[in-house]
């Protein structure tokens, strides 16, 4: 792990290689001395690098099983303009490495310090400086600037509209951010790429925003297709409070009808109070109940009383990737009910790759990745892969081969379409994901 402390900083990292670090914060993977550092004077650019020539007495070779396939036949056909292929590429990527001082105090308070906040920043950051050493070692030129935006959008405008011209932007973080930038990048045909929101009310008809996450739509959908597909005779139950939990709700019920596997698709039953679940469970049926809450009293509650209802009947549960997060919640109900959730972006924790990825980042930076380091790397890589082979224009890099070698994670961009027009792209490879023996397993294909 690496420390600054003052801007302009030049820090060695590999052998030759520098980085030009301008940030007035330390950075350490400690979250006490992190916060303790976290303010200072706003400084917008953090990161600049670009590759150095390498000398031909010092070529890395890159073994030919690292490489991606592509076909003669499946390259994408030569543009002209601005979307013609080029000798390097600029990619962007937008973080809120800061936060507002009164809002972090807020969030201590709460102790609500989450993934979401100032560690995921770095994190996906420490990744992302990972996959230019690789895109670099390829002979891929790619030029990543880094900038905090504050969770501020009057900052995050600075950014957009006096940053150098970028063939890709990938962030902000949050919606309203992520709402001005998608905005930006629509107005100057330029590519928007959201890396943790499900959201899918940020923009629309804006085919030069993609989404690394999957709709809460598209992941409620490849759920409800993967139980079908594991169990027959099943019957569906969506619990959640009728006002506060409406919007899961909604989304559940959108996603219900489009994932029959046949003609006949029983009726799905809402359930608005977890005192009323056992009126609308059926002994000799599979009874699937999806938790559409996300508050932590209402899902212990409910989770406890399916619990005990698993002795008369049969019932597996399921609900979003944020219960993991609750404190309060047994591992033991997660293994009972065998809990099943979706997430847009797993790497299975046996692969090869990622062990050697584990032990590549340690040597770096003495510390474990993380699920937002792994995915930094990923989606900077693949993003590489995307300019070089198909060029500025993102989308047609996306009918090209899923790159093999050095990638953890396999995208799978497509459109979401309203009436045949795209509304914007997003990752469809959604992972349904069971707990079953006290470990996550993948039930999918």
């Amino acid at each position: 792990m690496f420390t600054t402390s003052a801007p302009n900083h030049l820090l060695p990292l590999n052998g030759n290689k520098t980085w030009l670090l301008a940030i007035v914060l330390g950075i350490t993977m400690s979250s006490c001395g992190f916060l303790q550092q976290l303010f200072g004077d706003p400084t917008p650019v953090v990161v600049e690098k670009e590759p150095e020539e390498v000398d031909s007495t010092d070529v890395v070779v890159v073994p030919k099983d690292t490489m991606p396939v592509i076909k003669e036949k499946e390259q994408t056909p030569s543009k002209t303009g601005k979307w013609a292929k080029k000798d390097s590429y600029t990619l962007s990527l937008i973080l809120p490495f800061h936060l507002d001082e009164t809002e972090l105090r807020t969030l201590l308070g709460q102790e609500n310090i989450t993934g979401m906040q100032n560690l995921a920043s770095l994190e996906f950051y420490e990744g992302s400086m990972m996959a230019a050493d690789v895109l670099e070692r390829m002979g891929i030129r790619l030029k990543i600037n880094v900038y905090d935006d504050y969770r501020d959008e009057s900052k995050l405008m600075d950014i957009l509209t006096t940053m150098p011209k970028s063939d890709v932007v990938v962030g902000p973080v949050f919606t309203k951010e992520l709402a001005v930038a998608a905005e930006w990048g629509l107005e100057n045909e330029t590519f928007v790429v959201s890396p943790f929101s499900p959201s899918s009310n940020i923009t629309r008809e804006n085919p030069f925003f993609i989404m690394a996450n999957s709709t809460l739509h598209t992941q409620m959908t490849a759920l409800i297709k993967a139980v079908d597909k594991e169990k027959d005779n099943l019957n569906w139950i969506v619990v959640g409070r009728p006002e506060a939990d409406s919007m899961l709700i909604a989304t559940f019920e959108a996603a219900y009808p489009l994932a029959g596997n046949g003609s006949y698709r029983p009726s799905l039953k809402v359930v608005n109070s977890t005192d009323n679940i056992q009126d609308f469970l059926i002994k000799g049926k599979n009874n699937f109940i999806f938790l559409a809450s996300i508050d932590e009293l209402f899902v212990n509650a409910t989770m406890r009383k399916v619990s005990l209802l698993s002795d008369q009947y049969d019932l597996e549960i399921g609900g979003l990737p944020p219960l993991l997060d609750m404190e309060s919640l047994s591992l033991d109900y997660f293994e009972k009910l065998k809990f099943h959730y979706p997430a847009s972006y797993w790497v299975n924790p046996l692969s090869p790759k990622r062990n050697s990825f584990k032990d590549a980042f340690k040597e770096i930076y003495n510390s474990a990745p993380t699920d937002y380091t792994m995915l930094g790397y990923d989606l900077t890589l693949y993003m590489g892969y995307l300019l070089q082979y198909g060029g500025p224009y993102l989308p047609e890099g996306f009918r090209l081969p899923a790159p093999a070698g050095d990638m953890l994670y396999r995208y799978e961009f497509a459109p979401r379409s309203i009436e045949s027009e795209t509304d914007f792209f997003e990752n469809k490879n959604v992972s349904i994901l069971r707990f079953d023996n006290y470990r996550f397993e993948r039930i999918n294909d």
